[in-house]
């Protein structure tokens, strides 16, 4: 049955309620098409853990093929891009006839308080690299240079609480994936680090805003999972990293719905 006939068939007093009706249907319409063809901005924010090398393609790369083999249209975002943070790595395979994205945020070497703030020759921190972009989910690794360094527990919670607020001021709406760090061979504190992020993710976690933590830790081994130095993923412990981040993809608070 037509619109058309619809409204000569009722009184003039309902032809106004049904031409609402069927506008409202023909928005929804539309807007459900815009929101299922949607690109979802995918930020990998970390150090070295999160960059690629010439030894490793880093869990970014079979991440992204596992999305792509989910229907997940997504994109990589971050102020590197390329060979720039990846330590000179240019090639990956494509997928499926997808060119891998390589954007990144990751940074070699930096504490949590360095990512916040930049460095002291001069190297810019998050305040600068969110001026280029604006992510729609952020898949944070943090921590690891923080033990190394000796840094308290305590002091990177608070940091990372600090990271999480700025991603919020650049997009109130963002969707944070919080990592609980992989294990590391100067290992004594990791266990503590990971506890705080546990209920730092749960006190930050909302609706609007939903922050969710997910155990990087627990499994991962530095003897069959990381390279020789006992702190970086081999491709391995890649795997498993990327298998873990889609599972937290999936939760229906991130790309499962």
């Amino acid at each position: 049955m037509s619109p058309s006939f619809l409204l000569h068939s009722f009184p003039s007093v309902f032809k106004n309620s049904i031409k609402l009706l069927i506008l409202s249907g023909l928005y929804l319409s539309t807007s459900c098409s815009a929101e299922t063809n949607k690109v979802v901005k995918i930020l990998p924010l970390g150090d070295s853990i999160t960059c690629a090398s010439k030894y490793k393609v880093s869990y970014r790369y079979p991440l992204w093929k596992k999305l792509v083999d989910a229907n997940k249209k997504v994109v990589f975002i971050g102020s590197k891009k390329g060979a720039d943070g990846n330590f000179g790595r240019t090639q990956w395979d494509s997928y499926k006839g997808l060119a891998f994205p390589t954007a990144n945020e990751c940074h070699s070497g930096w504490r949590t308080d360095q990512v916040l703030n930049g460095l002291p020759n001069g190297e810019k921190g998050m305040d600068q690299w969110l001026k280029a972009y604006q992510a729609d989910i952020a898949l944070v690794h943090l921590g690891t240079n923080d033990v190394y360094q000796h840094q308290s527990p305590a002091s990177t919670r608070d940091e990372i609480e600090q990271v999480i607020a700025k991603l919020r001021n650049n997009n109130p709406k963002i969707k944070i994936i919080l990592a609980r760090i992989i294990p590391m061979k100067t290992d004594k504190h990791v266990v503590q680090l990971n506890q705080l992020i546990a209920k730092l993710a749960r006190k930050l976690n909302k609706p609007e805003s939903p922050v969710i933590s997910v155990d990087m830790y627990r499994g991962f081994s530095i003897n069959t999972d990381m390279q020789k130095d006992q702190i970086h993923p081999n491709a391995k412990g890649e795997f498993i990293m990327a298998q873990r981040w889609f599972n937290a993809l999936m939760k229906p608070e991130m790309l499962g719905k």
